[in-house]
């Protein structure tokens, strides 16, 4: 059985420890263990997504390795969620990415195959210089394909200001 601290991307085995630090007349230090049930589909899966109909958002975050089999089941599972509406914008978290194991043409194919309307905001954000890379060629092909409205960024306050969040 595998587990993960409830606020982290980690899914290693291993437990977490975090501190609670109280202010008053004695500073107390308090230690506690949070720990949450993964299921080996999800720990195999370094994607998620949230759908917010409230503020017509899609968040999806992406970390660890990625792979074309990962983003398959990604976008067959947003695109069918019965929460998902395509006139929604979009913000994609890349900053967690350690390694990148989608190939060109996945990412040729995955541009072609949209899901979003033509002129929903989409916003990747993209730290390091590999995924800012690889989110660009989407971006560029997914535009042509389709007419979408992407932008990549490497600064996560700037997309949510360009998506309006």
């Amino acid at each position: 059985m595998w587990y993960r601290p409830f606020s982290t991307p980690d899914v290693s085995p291993r437990p977490t420890v975090r501190f609670l630090f109280e202010t008053g007349p004695v500073v107390r230090v308090t230690r506690f263990l949070v720990f949450c049930h993964v299921s080996d589909r999800e720990r195999e899966l370094p994607i998620s997504y949230d759908i917010d109909p409230k503020r017509g958002l899609v968040t999806s975050r992406l970390w660890e390795v990625v792979t074309n089999d990962e983003v398959d089941e990604h976008n067959q599972r947003l695109r069918t969620d019965p929460q998902f509406d395509p006139d929604y914008r979009q913000l994609v978290d890349l900053s967690g990415i350690t390694e990148i194991r989608i190939t060109t043409p996945k990412v040729t194919a995955a541009a072609q195959d949209q899901y979003f309307t033509p002129g929903s905001r989409r916003a990747f954000v993209a730290l390091t210089d590999a995924t800012f890379g690889m989110a660009r060629m989407f971006a560029t092909r997914a535009e042509a394909a389709g007419g979408q409205t992407i932008k990549v960024f490497r600064d996560r306050k700037k997309a949510e200001e360009w998506l309006g969040i």
